[in-house]
């Protein structure tokens, strides 16, 4: 979920979140929040489809919560 690919890497910014609009510092690199997370490839794919940006925490999480969900229901 890390931004490693844009300039102004390291530099956080607070950006809006596409999913639920609340506002959130996105870190811009390897040492933001979202990089403490396990993310797996279906929630980076659902969000890579969707947004062009980071999403906050809360949705994240919800998010990966959702996926293990449908994991253990498989």
């Amino acid at each position: 979920m890390t931004h490693n690919d844009h300039p102004g890497e390291g530099t956080p910014k607070t950006v809006v979140c596409p999913m639920c609009g609340e506002p959130f510092t996105c870190g811009m690199s390897t040492s933001c929040w979202c990089a403490t997370r396990v993310v797996p490839d279906s929630v980076r794919n659902y969000l890579a489809e969707r947004y062009e940006t980071c999403v906050c925490s809360t949705c994240l999480d919800r998010l990966i919560a959702e996926a293990k969900e449908e994991l253990r229901g498989a």
